[in-house]
C-alpha cells in the first residue's frame, strides 16, 4: 500500500527499501498520533468525553505534499524552509464529540541523518479548532 501510495505520488521507490522505509513512516505517523492524542486531552472536558469510548479514532486522512498549510507559507515567506510533505488526518471523538481536523506538516530535523519535525495542530476551519488552538497558545489547555 505504501509503495504503491509512492508510485501514485510519482516518486520512484524500490521494493526492496521498503523493508527500511516503512518501519520509520510508521514511527513518524505513530508520534504524529501521540501529539494528536495530546491535543485530545488538552482540557478537562475533551479526556472526559474520549473516555467514554476508549479514545479518539482517525476516521480519514489524506497526504498532499504540494499543498502547504497556511502557517507553512507564511514560515516560508519569512525564510524558514519548507515541509517536505503535508497531512490531514480527521479524528472521530466519542459518541456527542463529532469530529475535528488536524494539519501535520512533516520537517527535515536538525543536524544529519534521520531526523524529523512534525508541526500538528488543529486545523482553523472550525470553532473547535480556533478553540483549541488559542487555548493552548493563552495557556488555558
Amino acid at each position: 500500500m505504501f509503495f504503491e501510495a509512492m508510485r501514485r505520488k510519482s516518486f520512484s521507490p524500490k521494493e526492496h527499501d521498503m523493508s527500511a522505509v516503512v518501519p520509520i513512516h510508521n514511527a513518524v505517523n505513530e508520534r504524529a498520533w501521540s501529539i494528536i492524542k495530546e491535543w485530545e486531552a488538552s482540557s478537562p472536558r475533551l479526556k472526559a468525553l474520549n473516555e467514554t469510548c476508549g479514545g479518539p479514532k482517525l476516521r480519514s486522512f489524506s497526504g498532499d505534499a504540494s499543498r502547504l498549510s497556511p502557517k507553512a507559507r507564511v514560515m516560508g515567506w519569512m525564510g524558514y524552509q519548507g515541509p517536505f510533505d503535508r497531512h490531514d488526518w480527521v479524528v472521530e471523538r466519542c459518541e456527542g464529540g463529532g469530529s475535528v481536523e488536524y494539519v501535520i506538516d512533516f520537517y527535515k530535523g536538525r543536524g544529519d541523518g534521520l531526523a524529523f519535525y512534525l508541526d500538528v495542530r488543529p486545523k482553523l476551519n472550525s470553532w473547535e479548532g480556533w478553540r483549541m488552538r488559542v487555548g493552548r497558545f493563552v495557556g488555558l489547555a
